[in-house]
């Protein structure tokens, strides 16, 4: 390992993962109920080793045992470090935590769900990059609503639900690549996936002729606040009404 390896690898141990013991009491949220861990047969079986399960990674350090949520740079630098990939116990990946350190847990966990994003991010674009699907100006985005990936209450007649990004994920997926660079039209609403892989609704068909040029091409999917819905949020219903019809 690189210098450079090294000083990662000690960060990764020190800062971004919980070093894990036998005796460490561990809380399962869903039953109430908490358990005292055994991990004393996976340092001396899987020295030098990871596992990975449901976004999390154990991996065995000089006989020591740290679990991490899982990220991309986590991986590749357990990779390059050299360890090998086995089958094993995960602890805290199936909603587990463990007790005396669930601040810090918690807070690793944050970080990595902002790095999915960044990858999901850059993945969608270089997958556009490569599918000659381009941009649009600054001024045709200004003018379109972007769904939150929290979702939009809505109320319509007697019902009341939600609307989420066409792709509500951190995985290019192949549900996920047949949507991207994709819009639809409806009751003179326009909803597409950006090239950066979120939603975007606005309203008129002028902005079609721009998605055309830009490689963008039209399929089925739904199209958001087409049909007369009513956005139950005051924010982001002030945000929609401040979007200029463009015929």
């Amino acid at each position: 390992m690189t210098n450079n390896t090294n000083s990662a690898m000690d960060y990764l141990k020190k800062e971004g993962s919980i070093r894990v013991n036998s005796g460490m009491i561990v809380v399962y949220p869903q039953s109430h109920q908490e358990e005292t861990l055994n991990v004393s047969n996976l340092a001396p079986k899987f020295n030098g080793c990871y596992a990975t399960n449901n976004s999390t990674v154990c991996f065995v350090s000089d006989n020591e045992v740290f679990v991490t949520p899982y990220t991309r740079s986590t991986l590749h630098l357990l990779v390059e470090s050299g360890f090998k990939e086995k089958y094993f116990f995960v602890p805290f990946s199936d909603g587990d935590y463990p007790k005396s350190e669930v601040y810090k847990w918690n807070s690793l966990r944050k970080r990595a769900c902002l790095s999915y994003t960044k990858c999901f991010t850059e993945d969608c674009i270089a997958y556009c990059n490569a599918h000659g699907i381009g941009t649009l100006s600054d001024e045709i985005l200004k003018n379109c609503f972007q769904m939150p990936a929290t979702g939009v209450k809505i109320r319509q007649h007697n019902y009341e639900g939600a609307y989420y990004p066409i792709i509500n994920s951190n995985c290019l997926d192949c549900i996920a690549v047949e949507k991207i660079g994709k819009y639809s039209t409806n009751n003179g609403r326009v909803v597409f996936v950006y090239r950066d892989g979120k939603t975007y609704v606005t309203k008129g068909y002028k902005i079609v002729s721009a998605l055309r040029e830009a490689g963008y091409t039209e399929c089925g999917l739904f199209v958001p606040f087409s049909n007369g819905e009513q956005i139950l949020d005051f924010t982001l219903k002030s945000r929609w009404e401040s979007i200029t019809k463009v015929s």
